[in-house]
């Protein structure tokens, strides 16, 4: 079945169609970034333990779109879009993940983009240096992929200040 949100993306299910799909490595990326995100919702909100279990499934589900989607650029439309039709209640937070646009973010999606930028493709923790770096080493400086999550930083780091919170 074929929601009215995938429908308006353009995203048909057939055999025929080659979706990027989730791997081992995104697999593990995905469960760390949902870990990480449980932690970051008590440490920088105290929020309880079923808001924390929340945000470990909003990491957990973050890159979900890849199994559904054939360039890597629109996985987090394409999850958003699922999830929204599935009534979770943070799709949002999942559709706009890794946008720098999003500005200022909701501390939901803050959490989620500092999780996805410390965790790499591999599910190991990181720095956001070493993540920008891997980014660069993959795609390039000059690609989309890499000033997008530079940008994101930025915006993560100035958010943080407003916020009076640290990492």
């Amino acid at each position: 079945r074929v929601s009215s949100n995938q429908k308006d993306m353009n995203i048909m299910t057939t055999p025929e169609t080659h979706f990027l799909g989730i791997d081992g490595f995104r697999f593990k990326h995905m469960r760390e970034v949902g870990t990480v995100c449980a932690e970051l919702a008590d440490r920088l909100f105290g929020w309880d333990e079923s808001k924390c279990r929340q945000m470990f499934l909003l990491g957990y589900i973050h890159d979900i779109g890849y199994q559904y989607s054939t360039d890597q650029l629109e996985h987090e439309a394409i999850g958003g879009a699922i999830l929204a039709d599935a009534g979770f209640q943070f799709a949002d937070a999942v559709r706009d993940h890794g946008n720098p646009d999003v500005f200022p973010m909701s501390p939901e999606l803050l959490i989620l983009n500092i999780a996805d930028m410390s965790v790499n493709r591999y599910g190991e923790r990181v720095s956001f240096e070493d993540r920008l770096a891997d980014i660069s080493s993959r795609y390039g400086e000059e690609s989309v992929q890499y000033v997008k999550a530079a940008e994101l930083v930025h915006n993560i780091n100035d958010e943080l200040r407003m916020l009076g919170k640290s990492l």
